[in-house]
């Protein structure tokens, strides 16, 4: 198992996320949950223990970029509307995919979502 798809087994366990999960639960947006997960692993060293505060500190430049660029709106439109779309499921995988590419900072975050605009706009022609 890759250590991107450890990062989304654990980031689902840690937040009670399965396949039906819908993105807003009793008025809070999952994705922001998440990606908040990931800060306090980061900020707040002992917030999380062992082996899950290793997989999502990994997870911090995959953070960083996608709130550069996807909530910065400096992506393609098209990405960022895909990217929203996710359902807190499928947007775990994305962070883990993401760790798994090895994203280390914003610049490589960029070629990532490039890569990706051109396979979504693949699948729509």
């Amino acid at each position: 198992m890759t250590k991107g798809t450890q990062f989304a087994k654990t980031m689902r366990s840690n937040l009670g996320i399965s396949a039906r999960s819908r993105r807003f639960r009793k008025g809070v947006d999952l994705h922001a949950e998440i990606l908040e997960c990931i800060r306090n692993a980061t900020y707040y060293p002992g917030y999380y223990t062992g082996e899950r505060a290793e997989l999502f500190q990994a997870a911090f430049s995959a953070q960083v970029s996608y709130t550069k660029h996807i909530a910065g709106y400096r992506a393609d439109a098209t990405v960022v509307a895909h990217i929203n779309a996710l359902s807190p499921y499928q947007f775990c995988a994305l962070i883990g995919d993401m760790i798994d590419a090895e994203i280390s900072n914003v610049g490589e975050g960029e070629r990532f979502f490039a890569e990706m605009d051109r396979r979504v706009y693949g699948q729509a022609a």
